[in-house]
């Protein structure tokens, strides 16, 4: 390595030995990674111009390798024609004294806090904007496409034959002209469930209602005070439920 000349300062004995090498400020930024703005403070000895102490001992270093002098010794040179004064914090705006030279004139891949936050506020920002979305055009679309309402099918209303009798007193009275599978209630108590025998009959009373699922209509007459029932109304197929007194 080329030992400098103490009769130089730091900053001549890093140029002169630049442009014996015919080396421009640009292509030392490149290879060394140290910007052009740092090299040129380092040769004109503008310590201001550069983050930190920590960052000027770090370049001069760096710098003095690449240009093949004795890096202790520039450190030296500075150091005693410099009055140091131990920075604890980086300039208002500049960067953080805990990074390094080569972070300065590269672009940082590693996460730091602030990107963190960065990230954790636009994440914060992105669900609220999303739940205002949602609030917003969800009314809207339910307006205009409203969705179906899915009613439960209630049991068919019993319709007579004749008119209803105006009594509180419920009688109802069940005859099979064949077999039939056939379910009674009354104040959620079963009152009979099975296949009803061809000829057979069964009669209740009191105030009701009744419900009847009813198997086979075409095998069954239905009286209520006895009023034939239509045991046809609402039906599915040979199958209906019916509810004595209607509501």
């Amino acid at each position: 390595m080329i030992a400098p000349e103490h009769k130089n300062t730091v900053g001549d004995l890093l140029k002169q030995s630049r442009l014996r090498q015919r080396l421009s400020i640009s292509e030392c930024a490149k290879r060394t990674h140290i910007a052009s703005r740092f090299i040129e403070a380092l040769e004109e000895e503008k310590w201001s111009d550069l983050p930190s102490e920590s960052h000027r001992l770090g370049f001069l270093r760096l710098y003095a390798r690449f240009l093949g002098v004795s890096s202790e010794e520039i450190v030296t040179l500075y150091q005693d024609k410099t009055v140091v004064t131990s920075e604890t914090s980086a300039p208002h705006g500049g960067p953080a004294q805990n990074e390094t030279p080569e972070s300065l004139s590269r672009p940082s891949t590693d996460w730091s806090p602030d990107s963190m936050a960065q990230v954790i506020g636009l994440a914060i920002t992105l669900l609220l904007l999303a739940w205002v979305i949602y609030h917003v055009v969800s009314p809207r679309m339910s307006e205009q496409n409203p969705m179906p309402r899915v009613r439960r099918r209630a049991p068919s209303q019993a319709r007579l034959v004749a008119p209803k009798p105006a009594i509180a007193a419920q009688k109802v009275r069940l005859q099979a002209q064949s077999d039939s599978w056939l379910r009674v209630t009354s104040r959620n108590q079963l009152l009979y469930e099975g296949i009803l025998p061809a000829g057979a009959s069964k009669e209740w009373s009191g105030p009701g209602p009744y419900h009847f699922k009813i198997g086979n209509l075409h095998a069954l007459s239905l009286y209520w005070n006895d009023q034939p029932v239509d045991l046809q109304n609402g039906a599915h197929g040979a199958v209906n439920e019916i509810r004595i007194p209607p509501q």
